[in-house]
């Protein structure tokens, strides 16, 4: 093994010499190159240029093969961030931490003699999106979850300023409880700590005329490596129902509700299923549109 060693050692000087003396490069560098006989890393997962939402779980997966140690242990799996630096150990990583912005994770095998070898996943970390303003007169009903509780998370959280919960619960998710979208102040979780999902049904029975209205809702699946989730939202004679897969970030969700005879409704959101993991929602708005 002393000539892989001695080639490593050259290979390093031979690098350290390059990154001194600067290059036209203005990525920058991205570590030492791989030597000859170095373990090869592979990374599974996630998809290069995959897009994420603050506090949104992440699952790296990688491998790592070495001609003569065979396939690497978790030991000698390490992954970091160009941006945050060390994330965590092994051929599964799960993070949530990453900062806003662009990332090169890289993912370093270590062989038994120090050789290294490297594999480079691109993502990015987004804000969770925020409603666009539109006129004050037209909305009927606007709420964010951030003041309920005096701004803390509860399970089983039945004092909503906006909301009654018509069945079983939902939970209030955020800082001081469980909080699997950490960053993102509080939010709902549709399927709360009860045997079967909730229902939301909104206090106010709302006097809607014959014109289009629009209900947009920010919200996510449910990030805790449950199934997809259903939900459906009825509004007089209009209803939908709708599927969010398990990891999908936080997102606007725009419907156009059309009001043919006048009348007077509630707002109602009602989850399917009973797993104590539903679908979240940050914000909700209904407008004239």
């Amino acid at each position: 093994m002393k000539g892989r060693n001695t080639l490593f050692a050259a290979s390093i000087i031979a690098w350290a010499l390059t990154a001194a003396c600067g290059s036209d490069d203005d990525g920058g560098t991205t570590g030492p190159p791989v030597v000859p006989g170095g373990p090869t890393a592979t990374i599974t997962s996630p998809a290069n240029n995959t897009s994420y939402t603050t506090g949104q779980r992440i699952e790296f997966r990688g491998t790592a093969t070495d001609d003569e140690d065979g396939v690497l242990p978790d030991a000698a799996l390490t992954w970091s961030s160009n941006r945050d630096g060390a994330m965590g150990t092994g051929s599964t990583v799960e993070y949530k931490d990453l900062s806003v912005g662009s990332h090169t994770v890289t993912l370093t095998a270590t062989d038994s003699d120090g050789l290294k070898g490297y594999a480079t996943v691109a993502v990015t970390v987004n804000e969770v999106p925020v409603l666009p303003p539109i006129p004050p007169g037209a909305v009927l009903l606007a709420d964010d979850m951030d003041d309920e509780n005096n701004g803390v998370a509860k399970t089983n959280y039945t004092g909503f300023e906006n909301w009654n919960v018509t069945r079983q619960c939902v939970d209030l998710h955020g800082p001081g409880s469980i909080d699997p979208m950490p960053g993102n102040g509080l939010y709902i979780d549709m399927d709360g700590s009860c045997d079967s999902a909730g229902r939301l049904e909104s206090k106010e029975v709302f006097d809607l005329g014959v014109k289009t209205y629009k209900l947009e809702l920010v919200i996510g699946g449910n990030n805790q490596n449950g199934p997809t989730d259903n939900m459906t939202a009825t509004l007089g004679s209009w209803s939908e129902t709708i599927t969010v897969p398990e990891d999908e970030p936080f997102n606007i969700r725009t419907y156009t509700i059309t009001v043919s005879t006048a009348t007077n409704a509630r707002l109602i959101l009602d989850h399917a299923g009973g797993d104590q993991q539903g679908i979240l929602i940050d914000a909700i708005r209904l407008s004239e549109n």
